[in-house]
């Protein structure tokens, strides 16, 4: 029975009189009002006691005692009467008498007597005054009430007592709390993860669009009339994947009802986007048809995400087997100088063609390796630069030199316009170098033999453009937007002619990028021939910065032979290295230990001292340490020649005592003058 009726019943039945429901409480309420009318005389006039009261029929009495809300009788004036024994529970009240004659308003929140006291204005006028609030109960228990208030006529058609009936909502109000916080989080959720929301009734193939993300990711405006299943098909997909939508509604229809689907849909501003959507079967409170309710995302850029990172894990798979095959082509004549070299008896014409061999191709390996090592480090940040204000011809002409021999070998016209005046920048000089040089040598390796490549060095007030322009091979749009890549030229290795892994232009744009400028590449086209443009900061007042650096002339003098004392647990890398410094006329000694080599600098001094990192027992760091600390080798020349080539390991060397690093395989004729130098 709804709450006003029932209180109009109670009002009903309470009309003929409360005086039995009084006389339940006769015993207490007598003696608190003889308590209270002295206390109260002074607000209260005589007419105000409650006078004796007839007997209310069983029935009347009945209801009244087994209501389960909390039903309350007041006087005219809002004070307390009486309450039945199920609203003394709710309340937690253990005894009533003491609350007879109280005023009812006062039991409510200061913030809430003002709608109290309205609703006891609409009962004494005849009326019914609704309201719900917050009421703790008598012993401190947090409560919500809905609160019906209604007048209990007398014979006259007057209000002589109200009747007051208040329904615990407390855990409505929780559950809808809770419905509240649920949406909330649902909708901070939707929100943060960019959902669309929908609902799709199978039956009669209705569907709702139930957030403003469904919309903006069909890009449809808000509000527009949702479409059925069919023509959202016909309206949104993408062709080639109409089919699949197809199948995945006639297999969610036939089965659990689960829903999902994967495709690109075609949005109203004319891109294409990928979608996402999953649904779940969810059953309507009274309806027998069951609904799926569900999401769709807009899963565009995971999409692309996961094709390049296939497409790179492609170009990776295929730069590895490009390398294993530059890296064999090298061996296969360096072991067959090696065989050949075991026969023996041959002239001294043919052991140097075959040393000529073996050094080409070992030259080859070193160049791969440091290739690699290179772009590591330049992309990991390992590298720093040297700056300096510099004339970017002079950058060119030291490029154009170390390129010359691949150009001239090709037959290629190189053309060089430079302006009259410096062009100056903030670099490295021999980073600049390197970013010149592997453009040129890109130029000249993709350029048939015969063909035209032109530098051009032009400038404005704030930038300084080198490009080099080729007639060669060129390339498709799709591989001039990414051919700065790391291995991204691997899938074209096939066709080289002049070998190389294609880390070169990766490096490049690493290269350029670290000195604060651009790199971009044009090309027409295949057959057309490529641009590669390097802008640069220009650097306006460098002229006169510029510092032309010359390194002094060594003093002439009779080189000396020196003592040398090379330790290397790789036997065969310390006996060649050794017949060549003999071969220098130096004089060698080898260990294969720092415990021998300790031994051996007890009974002889050297001059210069090569050492293995990587020695077994005691590395060459610490032995180096030790050399220093040593009088017959104290003032030697300690060089590290070492596999270990990161700039970590020069400064572990450095600190350790050595004078130089170098990586295997040695430059010799690094090695040489370094050599020179001490002699």
């Amino acid at each position: 029975m709804a709450a006003p009726r029932l209180a109009v019943m109670f009002a009903t039945v309470l009309k003929l009189g409360v005086k039995s429901v009084e006389s339940r409480h006769s015993r207490f309420a007598c003696a608190r009002r003889k308590e209270l009318i002295p206390a109260m005389s002074d607000s209260l006039s005589p007419s105000s006691v409650v006078p004796p009261a007839p007997a209310v029929p069983d029935i009347g009495a009945a209801i009244y005692d087994s209501s389960p809300d909390c039903v309350k009788v007041l006087d005219v004036d809002g004070r307390m009467l009486a309450m039945n024994r199920n609203g003394q529970c709710a309340m937690e009240i253990d005894d009533f008498a003491p609350l007879v004659g109280l005023a009812w308003a006062s039991w409510w929140p200061p913030e809430t007597a003002a709608t109290v006291l309205t609703a006891l204005d609409a009962a004494r006028s005849g009326g019914t005054g609704r309201f719900g609030a917050f009421c703790q109960t008598a012993k401190g228990t947090p409560k919500w009430w809905e609160v019906i208030v209604a007048p209990i006529l007398g014979a006259d058609g007057q209000p002589e007592r109200i009747l007051v009936m208040s329904r615990d909502v407390t855990g409505a109000r929780q559950a809808d709390e809770e419905l509240r916080q649920s949406v909330e989080r649902l909708q901070l959720a939707t929100d943060a993860a960019e959902l669309g929301l929908w609902t799709w009734d199978p039956v009669s193939d209705k569907v709702t669009w139930d957030n403003e993300h469904t919309y903006d990711i069909l890009g449809v405006a808000h509000g527009e009339q949702p479409v059925n299943a069919a023509r959202f098909a016909s309206d949104f997909l993408h062709p080639d994947d109409m089919a699949r939508f197809a199948q995945a509604v006639a297999a969610s229809v036939a089965g659990d009802l689960r829903f999902q689907f994967q495709g690109r849909v075609l949005h109203k501003d004319g891109s294409v986007r990928w979608v996402e959507l999953h649904g779940r079967p969810h059953d309507c409170a009274g309806q027998p048809r069951t609904q799926l309710v569900g999401t769709i995302a807009d899963i565009t850029a995971r999409k692309l995400a996961e094709d390049k990172l296939r497409d790179a894990d492609r170009r990776k798979d295929e730069f590895l087997a490009m390398l294993a095959h530059e890296l064999r082509n090298p061996l296969a004549p360096i072991g067959a100088a090696a065989e050949l070299l075991k026969l023996g008896k041959f002239d001294e014409a043919r052991v140097r063609r075959t040393s000529e061999i073996i050094s080409r191709q070992v030259s080859h390996m070193t160049h791969l390796v440091n290739d690699l090592l290179d772009v590591s480090r330049v992309t990991g940040g390992v590298v720093k630069l040297d700056t300096a204000p510099l004339d970017l011809r002079d950058i060119v002409a030291d490029a154009v030199e170390q390129s010359g021999p691949l150009i001239r070998g090709r037959g290629h016209k190189l053309c060089i316009h430079v302006p009259p005046e410096a062009s100056t920048v903030l670099g490295d000089a021999k980073r600049l170098v390197q970013i010149v040089g592997n453009l040129l040598n890109n130029a000249a390796k993709y350029t048939p033999d015969g063909g035209k490549i032109d530098l051009l060095i032009a400038m404005d007030d704030e930038r300084v453009t080198l490009s080099v322009a080729d007639n060669g091979i060129g390339m498709e749009h799709q591989l001039a937007c990414r051919v700065f890549d790391l291995f991204s030229q691997a899938e074209h290795t096939s066709d080289r002619t002049a070998g190389g892994l294609g880390l070169g232009l990766a490096l490049v744009k690493s290269l350029v990028e670290m000195h604060g400028g651009t790199v971009s590449c044009v090309s027409g086209g295949t057959g057309a021939g490529s641009t590669f443009s390097v802008s640069l900061p220009r650097l306006c007042d460098g002229r006169e910065a510029l510092v032309a650096a010359h390194a002094p002339g060594r003093v002439a003098g009779q080189a000396r032979t020196l003592d040398i004392l090379v330790v290397d647990d790789n036997v065969d890398a310390a006996a060649m290295l050794a017949m060549l410094l003999d071969a220098s006329g130096h004089r060698m000694t080898v260990e294969h230990s720092a415990r021998d080599a300790l031994a051996r600098i007890e009974t002889a001094r050297f001059d210069v001292c090569l050492l293995d990192i990587g020695l077994p027992e005691m590395d060459g760091n610490a032995l180096a340490a030790r050399l220093r600390g040593h009088p017959h080798t104290r003032g030697a020349l300690l060089v590290a020649i070492t596999g270990y080539g990161q700039e970590s390991d020069r400064q572990r060397s450095q600190a350790a005592g050595f004078d130089q690093h170098m990586v295997k395989p040695v430059d010799t004729g690094r090695l040489m003058d370094v050599l020179a130098e001490v002699a």
